[in-house]
């Protein structure tokens, strides 16, 4: 029962982390930075929850939680202490091409900006480039990625580095700030309600879900639920704000305590589909 328990749960947490593995892949992000985040996040985790008498997990003790090794462990425990538990040392196999091409003397042009590579040539062309930097990612997939990505453009029988698109930079900045407000929000307070779920102190959480409906409703539907969403939304910013400056003004050392609510809309998604 408990192996079957932990396939169904297995299963859900894939499906949960394909839509992650999008948001990376369309940003430029591979399994590398997903590893090295997921390893640290783990370790946070397995550090904070379960010491005891207040004091931080031990190493071994997360080792045996985790399974990743001592070693592993003591390497990104250094990492959040520094404060650095975000910063990924290896990218993808794209970001080094691109690393080597704005820094190695051969991929530079003589006012040390990345060069305008011929497509082949045994040095200082994008041949050499992939050869020593993207491991065995062929060429043609290589510069195929480049061009998805916006990070180069082909001129004849050369490839030109393209500077970094600020629309794209403020994208990402902007999906940054939609996962902080809603999907963490979110798993956090599922995390929370299943480690209270004994008492009476979980945190309010409602879905509406499971529903089928025609295919030549879905336009409709969308659009009227974007107004009831936008309703709810602005009663319960309404709340927050009134709560936020009740007290404002009274000179109280009582600690703040950051809240967040939100709803959302989606389609397409089966929940028999596990």
């Amino acid at each position: 029962m408990q192996d079957r328990n932990n396939n169904i749960l297995n299963r859900v947490v894939l499906k949960l982390l394909q839509p992650i593995a999008r948001l990376f892949l369309r940003f430029g992000r591979g399994y590398r930075e997903y590893s090295e985040l997921s390893k640290a996040a783990f370790v946070v985790v397995a550090a904070e929850d379960y010491g005891v008498h207040g004091r931080p997990t031990n190493v071994s003790r997360i080792a045996a939680m985790t399974g990743l090794t001592r070693k592993e462990i003591s390497r990104l425990r250094k990492k959040i202490d520094n404060g650095e538990a975000a910063i990924c040392e290896r990218g993808t196999p794209l970001e080094e091409v691109i690393s080597a091409w704005r820094s190695r003397d051969e991929f530079l042009h003589c006012d040390g900006k990345p060069a305008v590579l011929p497509l082949a040539g045994e040095r200082g062309s994008f041949q050499s480039l992939v050869k020593q930097f993207a491991g065995d990612i062929p060429e043609g997939a290589m510069r195929k990625e480049l061009l998805r990505t916006g990070a180069a453009e082909l001129v004849g029988e050369t490839i030109r580095q393209l500077p970094v698109d600020p629309e794209k930079e403020a994208a990402e900045a902007t999906m940054a700030n939609q996962l902080r407000a809603g999907p963490f929000p979110l798993l956090v307070a599922l995390a929370h309600n299943e480690a209270v779920y004994r008492d009476s102190d979980g945190w309010p959480l409602d879905f509406v879900g499971g529903k089928r409906i025609r295919k030549s409703d879905v336009r409709r539907v969308r659009k009227l639920v974007s107004v009831r969403l936008r309703a709810a939304t602005t009663n319960i910013a309404d709340l927050l704000d009134a709560y936020a400056t009740l007290h404002v003004g009274e000179g109280t050392d009582e600690p703040m305590v950051a809240v967040s609510a939100g709803v959302f809309y989606a389609e397409g998604l089966d929940p028999a589909d596990d």
